[in-house]
């Protein structure tokens, strides 16, 4: 039999806030998902699964959730800071717009220049999400937007990119 182990399974957001008196929880996304029948936190380095009663997404990265037998506040508030975990298996890739930290490391590639770098840090600015890598000795931040982020290969962990003139120095 096989175990699941936490490096089946990819962060996808985190626990923010229990929501009213019936243990709802708020959850942040970095990653757009559907939910179906389960979810699974992060607890003490191991992916828990719950079952899921009801979702509701606000937006695309807040959703609020329900899970079954979590039913007060006090049970839903001892749950806030988990991270909200998925089978990394079957999920599709990520949009540039809400990229996160499981690309770090993944090798950077323009259509015009080759490999530039490996993706140091995922940066969540308040317009923008940012990659950060070194090119030439100097930090070089990309924005992580439809037009510059081509393909997103997870097998190979690869970024494939089409860079505006200028944005490198040679």
């Amino acid at each position: 039999m096989k175990t699941i182990g936490r490096k089946d399974f990819i962060e996808i957001g985190s626990v923010v806030k229990a929501h009213g008196t019936k243990g709802e929880l708020k959850v942040v996304l970095n990653r757009e998902i559907n939910f179906k029948e389960w979810a699974f936190l992060e607890i003490r380095e191991k992916p828990v699964p719950f079952y899921i009663k009801s979702c509701k997404h606000l937006f695309e990265e807040e959703a609020f959730i329900k899970f079954e037998g979590v039913n007060d506040l006090e049970t839903a508030s001892k749950l806030v800071g988990y991270n909200l975990l998925a089978p990394a298996r079957g999920l599709k890739k990520a949009a540039p717009g809400l990229l996160d930290k499981s690309i770090l490391k993944y090798e950077l590639i323009d259509s015009k220049f080759g490999e530039i770098g490996i993706v140091e840090d995922v940066l969540e600015m308040p317009m923008q999400i940012l990659i950060k890598t070194t090119f030439n000795g100097q930090e070089l931040l990309i924005p992580a937007v439809e037009p510059i982020i081509q393909e997103i290969n997870d097998k190979l962990q690869k970024i494939y990119l089409d860079l505006p003139e200028g944005l490198l120095k040679i």
